[in-house]
């Protein structure tokens, strides 16, 4: 599986990038926004863990929340959590 990292698109840290080698790597900030990326064998999962979701308080990703489902990243993917942007890329 190839591994993939987390591009910082906006923000203090925008531009550094964040390799994704741990089973689970956890984003956002708690008590706003908090989500998990997993590593499986069959890629990487975005889920969402801390966040009022009665205020669309989720994860997006595309532009999309995506609620309480974990959600499969694609090559590409932009994720916003707790304000900050972050594109999703797959290195080979």
């Amino acid at each position: 599986m190839p591994l993939g990292k987390l591009q910082v698109l906006n923000g203090p840290i925008a531009g550094k990038e964040l390799e994704l080698t741990k089973a689970l790597v956890t984003l956002g900030k708690p008590g706003v926004q908090v989500a998990v990326i997993s590593r499986r064998t069959q890629g990487y999962f975005l889920t969402h863990i801390e966040g009022d979701g009665r205020n669309n308080n989720f994860p997006i990703v595309n532009g999309k929340p995506i609620a309480v489902h974990t959600y499969a990243l694609k090559h590409g993917d932009i994720i916003e959590l707790a304000g900050i942007k972050m594109a999703y890329v797959a290195v080979m």
